[in-house]
């Protein structure tokens, strides 16, 4: 007998056409789990001339635009014909991928309709916030309160050990799974003709070296970080070009470092790439640099993967995880001199970047079809074992002490879909 397809609501605070890992991350798991589960997603409104065409069901919400993040973030508990639209399906279980209002208002209707709800925990938000705030006291009671909001959830979802360690830091106290992330990009076997054309399409000669960083251009980045120590490797002697991939508000500061830096003739500001041209750029380089100590991943460590090119990573953080230095990409130290010599040592020793970026395919590659299957797994493991929440099992109880001649239903029209009730 086949079994039957969930329906499962997923949500976020920031979506498409809007992008970064997380969205990337909840964009490709709906995808990917199309055949399996029935989906809808709930996200912000975005720019009126957006309009969606997804193979899933998507409810957007009143936003509201924040300038010094360029982005929409959502207001779903001032929006009722959302509400009233979200309601009117029953579901089997709640993914959240982020936890504001988003959160609160799928946090509701996991308790309304007695379903599981669960979160997969993304982002560094204490670095995130002590950056922007300026105020460690400030911060770390909003990281509080975002462990709240995490600990109303059945389980959260980590990539690593490392940052299960620090939702434990917000408070959260519940149940852990370790699930991976993964890539759209399929792995290539033979990446010559794509550095091949890379070089036309580039303007590179074969035998130079390029070093790459592909990302947002924003200062938790780092990427400040990076030009210090190429003026340190341009000081010693080395040859090289060095790609930045992206945009950001640190574009034009970045610009000026890297004249100040005398780097002008090494740094290319490529800023946005067609995800198509994405193989070439990371098939040709011989090095990702990403010294970031924010990110909880990294999924360009996996991209990069995919065409069997190596990164450099600083010890002991998130994004370094599963790195092992001179086997599968390189960690350094966290400070300038050591990356600079790390990417030195990249340079001279050039002939075993193949064999280094062969192990990081065999190692890091995870497309997101496979990462896929372990949540759609979850999601069905979690829903079978569901034994209700505790509160509301009280309450059946006492209704059938009372004898109640009502009949308890779960029918998508008994759900009250009208019914009024305070989201914030």
């Amino acid at each position: 007998m086949e079994k039957r397809k969930l329906n499962v609501l997923v949500g976020i605070d920031v979506y498409l056409p809007d992008t970064d890992g997380v969205i990337n991350c909840m964009k490709n798991y709906i995808i990917n789990s199309l055949g399996d589960v029935n989906i809808t997603a709930i996200a912000p409104k975005n720019k009126k001339s957006h309009v969606d065409n997804l193979p899933y069901t998507i409810h957007r919400c009143k936003s509201m635009f924040v300038p010094f993040l360029n982005q929409y973030y959502g207001l779903p508990a001032s929006d009722r014909k959302f509400a009233k639209k979200v309601r009117a399906t029953k579901y089997d279980i709640v993914h959240i991928h982020s936890p504001f209002n988003m959160c609160k208002f799928a946090t509701k209707i996991a308790m309304e309709q007695n379903i599981p709800i669960v979160g997969t925990f993304h982002s560094n938000f204490r670095m995130i916030l002590q950056d922007v705030l300026s105020n460690k006291t400030l911060a770390e009671s909003i990281v509080k309160s975002i462990g709240k909001a995490y600990s109303k959830m059945d389980e959260v979802f980590v990539c690593s050990e490392g940052v299960a360690e620090q939702i434990r830091s917000y408070g959260y106290k519940g149940k852990i799974s370790y699930l991976p992330f993964g890539t759209e990009l399929e792995k290539v076997d033979d990446v010559a003709p794509l550095k091949e054309e890379a070089n036309k399409v580039f303007g590179l000669s074969p035998d130079e070296f390029l070093a790459i960083y592909v990302g947002r251009v924003v200062p938790l980045k780092r990427i400040d970080f990076i030009l210090k120590a190429l003026q340190i490797v341009k000081k010693k002697g080395k040859k090289f070009k060095f790609y930045i991939v992206g945009k950001g508000m640190d574009l034009k500061r970045l610009k000026r470092l890297s004249t100040r830096l005398g780097l002008d003739d090494r740094v290319k500001f490529l800023g946005f790439v067609p995800r198509e041209q994405f193989p070439l750029i990371n098939a040709r380089a011989d090095i990702l640099l990403f010294p970031s100590i924010y990110d909880n991943f990294g999924l360009v460590k996996v991209e990069a993967a995919a065409y069997k090119t190596a990164g450099l990573f600083i010890k002991g953080t998130n994004a370094g995880d599963g790195i092992t230095d001179g086997e599968n990409g390189f960690l350094s130290d966290d400070n300038i001199e050591a990356f600079a010599e790390k990417i030195i040592y990249c340079i001279d020793h050039k002939d075993e970047m193949g064999r280094i970026g062969q192990n990081a395919q065999d190692t890091l590659y995870l497309h997101w079809r496979d990462a896929t299957k372990e949540v759609v797994k979850k999601y069905y493991e979690i829903v079978e074992n569901w034994q209700g929440r505790p509160e509301n099992n009280n309450k059946n109880k006492t209704k059938s002490n009372k004898k109640s001649s009502k009949k308890i239903s779960l029918k998508q029209n008994e759900l009250e879909p009208n019914k009024k009730i305070k989201l914030s």
